[in-house]
């Protein structure tokens, strides 16, 4: 596993949810089972909007030399995930959330942002 393949992944799958919040986020509001509304549409568009912008960062920054900017952009994107991680756990566990796919994926890219960051990082230029 190497940083490119976490990059591309995370901007992809995260990609994908952030669609889906900004196109559709009463049906999104609806697969989670959070009351739908104006309220729930508004918070997903806004979801939606940091997501597309990590999503886009993220993918910019996959063919890029391994930089200290680029390892500072991991980072974050690890912060990030496991925030976003532990807040769905959250839901799930306390809030009867259907969260348990987004827990799974979630843990899944922060895992190997890990791998890549601190188990078997690569030389920084």
């Amino acid at each position: 596993m190497n940083s490119k393949l976490v990059l591309t992944t995370t901007a992809v799958l995260i990609g994908i949810f952030g669609l889906g919040w900004l196109i559709v986020p009463d049906a999104m509001g609806n697969y989670w089972r959070i009351a739908p509304g104006d309220n729930l549409n508004y918070m997903g568009h806004r979801y939606a909007a940091f997501m597309l912008g990590l999503v886009v960062a993220l993918w910019l920054a996959r063919n890029a030399p391994n930089t200290q900017a680029r390892r500072a952009l991991m980072i974050g994107a690890l912060v990030a995930l496991a925030l976003t991680t532990a807040i769905s756990l959250y839901g799930a566990l306390a809030l009867a959330l259907n969260a348990w796919p987004a827990v799974v994926v979630e843990f899944v890219l922060v895992m190997g942002f890990a791998w890549v960051l601190f188990v078997k990082p690569e030389p920084v230029l």
